[in-house]
């Protein structure tokens, strides 16, 4: 069974990473170091990411060959793909209808609209306290800006 590592070992070895793509900075890299010196084992994950970086960066390029295209030459096989193709589409269609039919009309309470009024927003805290501060006060029933509907009202 493997055991935990430690978050100092997760950084070490997240930094080891960036070192070897020459992205650490000088900080990190001596605070790296200092680990290295106690930890045997993010020593040799770090000396080995250094070998596998080395061998990757100076093995030889290799160029894929290129591969022929060959187009479609049989005429029947084109229009059996094209068949199939419409043939999983309409399958799709129909699969889809199905399912809508198979789970029923929605309840009437989810169909009807509920009335929503919104009070207009400000930009910031002050504008709010403003809106509010005259009913606070007053203790009078204040119309707030709403959008265009406005429940009990008829437009």
């Amino acid at each position: 069974m493997m055991e935990p590592m430690s978050q100092l070992c997760e950084r070490a070895r997240a930094w080891a990473s960036l070192r070897a793509d020459g992205e650490l900075s000088e900080l990190e890299s001596a605070l790296l170091e200092a680990h290295l010196g106690r930890c045997v084992d993010c020593r040799a994950f770090a000396a080995s990411l250094e070998s596998v970086s080395f061998a990757l960066r100076t093995a030889r390029l290799e160029h894929a060959s290129p591969v022929p295209v060959t187009p479609l030459t049989h005429p029947h096989r084109r229009t059996f793909v094209r068949t199939m193709q419409f043939a999983v589409a309409a399958a799709v269609v129909v699969a889809t209808g199905f399912v809508a039919s198979a789970s029923g009309p929605a309840p009437q309470a989810a169909r009807t609209a509920k009335p929503v009024a919104m009070v207009a927003g400000f930009d910031s805290p002050d504008g709010l306290r403003e809106l509010r501060r005259p009913g606070l006060i007053e203790k009078q029933q204040r119309q707030l800006p709403r959008n265009r509907f406005v429940p009990g009202i008829a437009v």
